[in-house]
């Protein structure tokens, strides 16, 4: 087992069930992690499934520090139809008046349509620290490569403009039962959040620029092909209701998963 620290200068975890709205995790679910880690050995995307089914890697993750996050908003020229309809739906709109039954308001439909607005939610400096559980031949070379820098692909914080300030502290850890850890959990198996005051945000579809988050911080979230609900945290810890594999390196005690079944098809 092994864990090392990751900042990123801007990431984005792109929920998966949104579009246009492009809203980030607060923490990489697993299937990140192991994307990650995996493109530092060499694995590439369409052999990364199979990889992990055939090694029994175990990922997860956990939020030290957040200096910010921030929106960007962009505007998007749709041109899915000919020329011609275009040239016409703009002389309806700049004549108002529109052709055939149609009403003012479908010509504005239809050419809000043409341009919508793109929101995406990222986040300022994030650090993390990953956590992996595989076999003893995974983690030598995984620390190896780590302490050498020595990586076969280049690693970005969720899209490739999103770039690394600062990886390391790669040391040996060892996997555990544990009723108490950090990162995520399913929320069927929180009993409780240990810390004294903390924010919960219940809405899928949350917004970090909403309320000037400041941690402790539970989020819900779902996550993978089924939609299974998990609690991201921050700056607190998890109990969970039965104990569930972790993985300790003498100083952070981190919940992992079995990362396949947060993969999307």
């Amino acid at each position: 087992m092994l864990t090392f620290v990751v900042r990123f200068q801007t990431a984005q975890f792109k929920t998966h069930f949104q579009k246009l709205v492009r809203k980030t995790y607060l923490i990489p679910p697993p299937s990140a992690v192991v994307g990650l880690f995996c493109a530092i050995l060499g694995i590439s995307r369409n052999k990364l499934k199979n990889f992990c089914k055939e090694k029994n890697i175990l990922a997860g993750a956990e939020l030290r520090s957040l200096e910010g996050y921030y929106t960007t908003f962009s505007r998007i020229f749709k041109l899915d139809r000919n020329y011609k309809d275009i040239i016409e739906l703009l002389n309806e709109w700049s004549s108002h008046k529109p052709t055939g039954k149609r009403q003012l308001r479908d010509v504005y439909k239809d050419i809000a349509g043409l341009t919508p607005i793109k929101e995406s939610e990222e986040l300022f400096k994030p650090e993390y620290k990953f956590a992996i559980a595989a076999n003893n031949e995974i983690v030598k070379e995984g620390l190896r490569r780590i302490r050498e820098l020595d990586f076969e692909y280049d690693i970005f914080g969720g899209n490739d403009y999103h770039f690394v300030e600062y990886i390391g502290d790669a040391r040996e850890a060892h996997l555990i039962k544990s009723r108490e850890g950090s990162g995520y959990c399913p929320t069927e198996d929180v009993q409780r959040i240990k810390a004294q005051n903390y924010t919960i945000i219940t809405d899928a579809k949350y917004s970090l620029r909403n309320g000037g988050l400041r941690p402790p911080i539970v989020i819900f979230a779902p996550i993978g092909p089924k939609m299974k609900t998990f609690a991201f945290v921050h700056g607190a810890s998890i109990i969970t209701t039965l104990k569930k594999d972790a993985v300790y390196d003498g100083e952070s005690t981190i919940f992992v998963y079995d990362p396949t079944r947060c993969l999307v098809p």
